[in-house]
Protein backbone atom coordinates (compact mmCIF):
# COMPACT_ATOMS: atom_id res chain seq x y z
CA UNK A 1 0.00 0.00 0.00
CA UNK A 2 3.00 2.27 -0.05
CA UNK A 3 1.89 4.10 -3.21
CA UNK A 4 -1.66 4.84 -2.04
CA UNK A 5 -2.41 8.38 -0.87
CA UNK A 6 -6.18 8.42 -0.79
CA UNK A 7 -8.87 7.54 1.77
CA UNK A 8 -9.01 4.39 3.88
CA UNK A 9 -12.10 3.32 5.82
CA UNK A 10 -11.24 1.85 9.22
CA UNK A 11 -13.52 -1.12 9.75
CA UNK A 12 -15.04 -3.44 7.15
CA UNK A 13 -18.12 -4.37 9.16
CA UNK A 14 -21.66 -3.16 8.60
CA UNK A 15 -21.09 0.54 9.06
CA UNK A 16 -17.75 0.43 7.26
CA UNK A 17 -19.53 -0.96 4.20
CA UNK A 18 -22.30 1.62 4.55
CA UNK A 19 -19.65 4.34 4.67
CA UNK A 20 -18.25 3.04 1.39
CA UNK A 21 -21.76 3.42 -0.05
CA UNK A 22 -21.75 7.07 1.05
CA UNK A 23 -18.50 7.63 -0.86
CA UNK A 24 -19.88 5.85 -3.93
CA UNK A 25 -23.14 7.77 -3.94
CA UNK A 26 -21.18 11.01 -3.51
CA UNK A 27 -19.13 10.19 -6.61
CA UNK A 28 -15.98 9.64 -4.55
CA UNK A 29 -15.53 5.89 -4.96
CA UNK A 30 -12.19 6.33 -6.75
CA UNK A 31 -10.75 8.08 -3.70
CA UNK A 32 -11.26 5.03 -1.47
CA UNK A 33 -8.21 2.77 -1.45
CA UNK A 34 -9.91 0.15 0.70
CA UNK A 35 -10.67 -0.91 4.25
CA UNK A 36 -8.25 -1.10 7.16
CA UNK A 37 -8.88 -3.59 9.97
CA UNK A 38 -6.98 -4.73 13.02
CA UNK A 39 -4.97 -7.84 12.36
CA UNK A 40 -7.23 -10.29 14.17
CA UNK A 41 -10.05 -9.39 11.75
CA UNK A 42 -7.95 -9.56 8.59
CA UNK A 43 -7.59 -12.36 6.05
CA UNK A 44 -4.91 -12.13 3.39
CA UNK A 45 -6.18 -11.12 -0.05
CA UNK A 46 -9.64 -10.36 1.36
CA UNK A 47 -11.88 -8.10 -0.74
CA UNK A 48 -15.08 -6.52 0.64
CA UNK A 49 -17.62 -4.85 -1.67
CA UNK A 50 -14.97 -4.52 -4.36
CA UNK A 51 -12.31 -2.94 -2.12
CA UNK A 52 -9.20 -4.61 -0.66
CA UNK A 53 -8.80 -5.07 3.07
CA UNK A 54 -5.45 -4.03 4.59
CA UNK A 55 -4.03 -5.06 7.99
CA UNK A 56 -3.52 -2.49 10.72
CA UNK A 57 0.02 -3.77 11.20
CA UNK A 58 0.98 -2.25 7.83
CA UNK A 59 0.28 1.23 9.18
CA UNK A 60 3.96 2.17 9.10
CA UNK A 61 4.11 1.63 5.32
CA UNK A 62 1.23 3.98 4.47
CA UNK A 63 2.05 7.45 3.13
CA UNK A 64 1.24 10.27 5.53
CA UNK A 65 -1.02 11.82 2.87
CA UNK A 66 -3.51 8.98 3.43
CA UNK A 67 -6.70 10.19 5.12
CA UNK A 68 -8.85 7.97 7.28
CA UNK A 69 -12.49 7.77 8.30
CA UNK A 70 -13.10 5.52 11.31
CA UNK A 71 -16.39 3.68 10.81
CA UNK A 72 -16.70 1.48 13.91
CA UNK A 73 -18.27 1.56 17.38
CA UNK A 74 -17.84 4.45 19.78
CA UNK A 75 -15.23 3.15 22.28
CA UNK A 76 -12.99 1.51 19.68
CA UNK A 77 -13.41 4.52 17.41
CA UNK A 78 -11.73 6.80 19.93
CA UNK A 79 -8.81 4.41 20.48
CA UNK A 80 -8.04 4.03 16.78
CA UNK A 81 -8.51 7.75 16.05
CA UNK A 82 -5.99 8.55 18.76
CA UNK A 83 -3.51 6.04 17.34
CA UNK A 84 -3.84 7.41 13.81
CA UNK A 85 -3.46 10.99 15.04
CA UNK A 86 -0.40 10.02 17.08
CA UNK A 87 1.17 8.65 13.90
CA UNK A 88 0.51 11.92 12.06
CA UNK A 89 -2.33 10.88 9.76
CA UNK A 90 -5.24 13.12 8.78
CA UNK A 91 -8.95 12.39 8.54
CA UNK A 92 -11.64 12.71 5.91
CA UNK A 93 -15.28 13.80 6.15
CA UNK A 94 -17.95 12.40 3.86
CA UNK A 95 -21.58 13.50 3.37
CA UNK A 96 -24.21 11.63 1.37
CA UNK A 97 -25.63 13.70 -1.52
CA UNK A 98 -29.18 13.29 -0.21
CA UNK A 99 -28.29 14.79 3.17
CA UNK A 100 -29.45 18.39 3.57
CA UNK A 101 -27.72 21.18 5.47
CA UNK A 102 -27.38 24.95 5.38
CA UNK A 103 -24.18 27.00 5.08
CA UNK A 104 -24.42 27.49 8.85
CA UNK A 105 -23.64 23.87 9.68
CA UNK A 106 -20.10 22.97 10.70
CA UNK A 107 -18.80 19.42 10.52
CA UNK A 108 -15.56 18.44 12.20
CA UNK A 109 -12.97 16.23 10.55
CA UNK A 110 -13.72 12.53 10.27
CA UNK A 111 -17.52 12.87 10.30
CA UNK A 112 -19.87 10.64 8.31
CA UNK A 113 -23.35 11.95 7.41
CA UNK A 114 -25.57 9.30 5.84
CA UNK A 115 -28.42 9.55 3.36
CA UNK A 116 -31.64 11.36 4.15
CA UNK A 117 -30.34 13.28 7.15
CA UNK A 118 -31.23 16.95 7.66
CA UNK A 119 -29.12 19.45 9.61
CA UNK A 120 -30.78 22.85 9.69
CA UNK A 121 -28.92 25.97 10.87
CA UNK A 122 -26.30 26.97 13.47
CA UNK A 123 -25.49 23.30 14.02
CA UNK A 124 -21.98 22.42 15.22
CA UNK A 125 -20.87 18.79 14.92
CA UNK A 126 -17.61 17.68 16.50
CA UNK A 127 -14.92 15.55 14.90
CA UNK A 128 -15.48 11.87 14.13
CA UNK A 129 -19.22 11.94 14.78
CA UNK A 130 -21.51 9.59 12.88
CA UNK A 131 -24.95 10.82 11.79
CA UNK A 132 -26.66 7.75 10.45
CA UNK A 133 -29.54 7.34 8.01
CA UNK A 134 -32.49 9.76 8.13
CA UNK A 135 -31.56 11.74 11.24
CA UNK A 136 -32.77 15.29 11.83
CA UNK A 137 -30.82 17.89 13.81
CA UNK A 138 -32.53 21.17 14.67
CA UNK A 139 -31.28 24.73 14.99
CA UNK A 140 -28.63 25.89 17.48
CA UNK A 141 -27.59 22.36 18.38
CA UNK A 142 -24.09 21.35 19.45
CA UNK A 143 -22.93 17.77 19.03
CA UNK A 144 -19.58 16.75 20.48
CA UNK A 145 -16.75 14.51 19.29
CA UNK A 146 -17.16 10.80 18.54
CA UNK A 147 -20.93 10.89 19.01
CA UNK A 148 -23.17 8.35 17.29
CA UNK A 149 -26.69 9.17 16.13
CA UNK A 150 -28.26 5.89 15.02
CA UNK A 151 -30.77 5.75 12.15
CA UNK A 152 -33.90 7.87 12.50
CA UNK A 153 -32.86 9.97 15.49
CA UNK A 154 -34.70 13.30 15.82
CA UNK A 155 -32.84 16.06 17.66
CA UNK A 156 -34.79 19.26 18.35
CA UNK A 157 -33.37 22.78 18.57
CA UNK A 158 -30.91 24.07 21.18
CA UNK A 159 -29.81 20.58 22.21
CA UNK A 160 -26.32 19.75 23.45
CA UNK A 161 -24.96 16.23 23.01
CA UNK A 162 -21.58 15.84 24.69
CA UNK A 163 -18.58 13.78 23.54
CA UNK A 164 -18.91 10.03 22.93
CA UNK A 165 -22.63 9.86 23.61
CA UNK A 166 -24.61 7.18 21.76
CA UNK A 167 -28.23 7.73 20.70
CA UNK A 168 -30.16 4.64 19.64
CA UNK A 169 -32.36 4.24 16.59
CA UNK A 170 -35.56 6.29 16.48
CA UNK A 171 -34.88 8.22 19.67
CA UNK A 172 -36.35 11.71 20.05
CA UNK A 173 -34.62 14.49 22.00
CA UNK A 174 -36.83 17.49 22.71
CA UNK A 175 -35.68 21.12 22.70
CA UNK A 176 -33.03 22.50 25.14
CA UNK A 177 -31.89 19.09 26.44
CA UNK A 178 -28.30 18.21 27.38
CA UNK A 179 -27.03 14.65 26.94
CA UNK A 180 -23.93 14.06 29.06
CA UNK A 181 -20.61 12.73 27.82
CA UNK A 182 -20.58 8.97 27.28
CA UNK A 183 -24.32 8.59 27.91
CA UNK A 184 -26.33 5.97 26.03
CA UNK A 185 -29.91 6.68 24.95
CA UNK A 186 -31.92 3.54 24.18
CA UNK A 187 -33.66 3.01 20.86
CA UNK A 188 -37.11 4.56 20.63
CA UNK A 189 -36.69 6.68 23.74
CA UNK A 190 -38.12 10.17 24.14
CA UNK A 191 -35.74 12.38 26.11
CA UNK A 192 -37.59 15.13 27.97
CA UNK A 193 -35.03 15.89 30.73
CA UNK A 194 -31.25 16.32 30.81
CA UNK A 195 -29.31 13.05 30.94
CA UNK A 196 -26.16 12.90 33.12
CA UNK A 197 -22.82 11.66 31.77
CA UNK A 198 -22.06 7.94 31.62
CA UNK A 199 -25.53 6.57 32.19
CA UNK A 200 -27.96 4.55 30.11
CA UNK A 201 -31.39 6.12 29.72
CA UNK A 202 -34.37 4.41 28.16
CA UNK A 203 -38.13 4.75 27.81
CA UNK A 204 -40.95 7.18 27.08
CA UNK A 205 -40.12 9.45 28.75
CA UNK A 206 -36.50 8.36 29.09
CA UNK A 207 -35.27 7.53 32.59
CA UNK A 208 -31.84 6.52 33.83
CA UNK A 209 -31.78 2.72 34.08
CA UNK A 210 -28.08 2.04 34.56
CA UNK A 211 -24.82 3.72 35.55
CA UNK A 212 -21.98 3.02 33.14
CA UNK A 213 -18.38 2.42 34.17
Amino acid sequence: MGQVSRVCIVGAGGFGRETLNVYRDAGRDAEVAGFVVEDGYWQRDQVVNGKPVFPWSDLGTWPKETRFVVAIGTAERRRLIEELARRGFGFDTVVHPTAQSSPWVRLGEGCVVCGGSILTTQVDVGAHTIINLACTVGHDTTIGRIVTLSPGVNVSGRVTIEDEAFVGSGAVIIERIRIGAGAVIGAGSVVTKDVPPKVMAFGVPARVVKRLA
